[in-house]
């Protein structure tokens, strides 16, 4: 258990004692989120070991939290750790869960959260957050990635021994591999919708929302549901890769990330990956940064981190990230792949225009959404529902 110290000495007049579990893979990444609520004057506590249920319950009855706070990952992780009902209905404690996964993937775990103490779920999507209405779920609220520190993604001098034209920092797998590997055990019917789905992705080069697909065929609480989502976003993030190399042409570009997908393209590179700290450096070094975004709608935390760093970021097109950054004045974005190739040309010599816009986002996101900015618009609605 952690204590997480408040490096501004800010004070409120009533700070919320916070808990936060550790279940997830990427609670590091999260972390920055439970400094500035610290900053904020709230009492923030990170359980940074992961205990066993009877240890969970000896914490939260020792100490007189306000509210838990789960990242979804670790709500997910906790509820396929410890099936049954979830600890903290049973001692009658809120809690809230912030997603920068799509909600919707984990209905079959979730479907006996809905209920008064699941105060909030934040999630980056306004799409999904229609979904999850039409569900009735109305405790979800809207709250773009919340996580990006100004402290880790900023500007760096570019440096000669990375410098490329072109760079996507994406993990990227074999279409068959992900294939294989999520559609394990899947019957006859599964499959087909999964091949149903993968087929119009590749015909249309776009994504596919799953929920809006099968329109009330299947029932989004059953594991079935949930394995086709779980398996259609990895397909699709994998199959949205190979379709961007294909839109490229002979331009020359290099992907970073970490994945086992080769390509036997002259002009593509498949570099190793970074660790998720260190890409501001890949960043600024690369003229131009590419983006794909399996969602309906949302901005991808890539985005963030990307005009974090000052540099320049060329992305799908999605309704809310263009609400987030200005199009053609704080990002490009394309609205089909077929784009892509003059948008690059043009830009790798429009030098001027280029640095201009990513000027331009990273003054709109240190204006607006730096992880400080999202903790504080969080810690408000707190207030509101406890």
């Amino acid at each position: 258990m952690r204590i997480i110290k408040n490096r501004t000495f800010n004070k409120l007049s009533k700070p919320l004692r916070i808990l936060s579990i550790l279940r997830g893979r990427w609670d590091e990444q999260r972390s920055p989120s439970l400094q500035a609520l610290a900053d904020l004057g709230h009492q923030v506590v990170y359980v940074d070991k992961i205990l066993d249920l009877d240890g969970y319950y000896k914490l939260v009855r020792k100490i007189d939290f306000d509210i838990i706070l789960f990242w979804g990952s670790s709500l997910q992780n906790f509820l396929n750790s410890f099936p049954g009902k979830f600890f903290l209905e049973e001692i009658n404690l809120p809690y809230i869960s912030m997603w920068t996964d799509n909600t919707i993937k984990h209905m079959h775990l979730l479907k006996e959260l809905n209920t008064p103490l699941h105060l909030g779920m934040f999630v980056p999507d306004t799409r999904v957050i229609e979904q999850l209405n039409s569900l009735g779920w109305y405790n979800v609220f809207y709250l773009p990635p919340w996580h990006i520190d100004p402290s880790i993604f900023k500007p760096q001098k570019p440096n000669p021994k990375i410098n490329r034209e072109i760079s996507f920092a994406a993990t990227f797998n074999p279409y068959l591999v992900e294939r294989i590997k999520w559609r394990a055990g899947w019957d006859e019917k599964m499959n087909n919708v999964g091949d149903s789905i993968v087929k119009l992705s590749r015909e249309t080069n776009g994504y596919v929302d799953v929920f809006d697909f099968l329109d009330d065929e299947w029932d989004v609480y059953s594991k079935e549901f949930g394995g086709i989502s779980h398996a259609m976003y990895f397909e699709q993030k994998s199959i949205s890769r190979e379709q961007l190399i294909n839109q490229l042409g002979d331009l020359e570009t290099e992907i970073t990330g970490i994945g086992s997908a080769q390509s036997n393209r002259s002009n593509v590179k498949m570099g190793k990956g970074l660790e998720w700290w260190n890409l501001s450096p890949l960043f600024c070094s690369s003229i131009i940064n590419l983006n794909l975004t399996p969602w309906p709608r949302s901005c991808h935390h890539r985005i963030f981190q990307i005009s974090a760093s000052g540099a320049f970021v060329l992305s799908d097109w999605k309704d809310d990230a263009v609400k987030l950054y200005e199009p053609d004045r704080e990002a490009v974005y394309f609205k089909q792949m077929s784009e892509i190739p003059d948008l690059i040309k043009y830009y790798l010599e429009a030098n001027e225009e280029r640095l201009k816009i990513a000027r331009a986002g990273r003054k709109r996101f240190l204006s607006e959404h730096t992880v400080n900015h999202r903790m504080s618009e969080l810690s408000e609605k707190l207030y509101e529902l406890l």
